[in-house]
């Protein structure tokens, strides 16, 4: 799928939203985003030049989503049966947020359904994928082992929390 002019949501404004918002704009990627921790006039979202929307409308207006929004309990199942079926039709998911931030019926639905062409996830909980759970034999579900912490900048945070510790 072409990146150029498509609409790409980020949901969580973690700094691995940063690297992506750039390098989405070298490809004219149209930018969005949500998190429920920042509040649509905070300047983040100018400075990294994506529009805030409510979660909704990013799922409503989305080809692609990428989902690095920290993992907190209250968040647990956020996406799920409230806003996946609002999903654009052949939307492509692709998170390296804590599978928890689904909700894995959901997810199956709106997977088997076609409303998401494919999911990719850097983690499921252990489970997940086995006989008689939601999850079990869905093709266009990819799960990507740990990906997210074997990239760069993963690695230099790493490095730069290790010689600078907070406090």
């Amino acid at each position: 799928r072409e990146l150029g002019g498509a609409t790409v949501g980020l949901v969580g404004m973690a700094p691995a939203a940063r690297s992506m918002a750039q390098m989405l704009s070298g490809f004219k990627s149209n930018l969005v985003g949500y998190d429920p921790s920042m509040h649509a006039s905070d300047t983040t979202w100018q400075r990294w030049q994506v529009k805030p929307l409510g979660l909704r409308e990013l799922l409503e207006q989305s080809d692609a989503v990428c989902v690095q929004l920290n993992y907190f309990s209250r968040y647990h199942g956020l996406l799920g049966e409230r806003f996946l079926p609002f999903c654009k039709p052949n939307q492509v998911i692709v998170s390296i947020g804590h599978s928890g931030l689904f909700d894995e019926a959901a997810l199956a639905r709106a997977l088997d359904s076609g409303r998401v062409a494919a999911a990719w996830l850097d983690s499921l909980e252990p489970g997940a994928l086995e006989e008689g759970r939601p999850l079990f034999g869905i093709e266009n579900l990819q799960i990507t082992p740990r990906v997210a912490s074997t990239t760069r900048e993963s690695r230099l945070l790493e490095r730069s929390l290790l010689l600078h510790p907070a406090g």
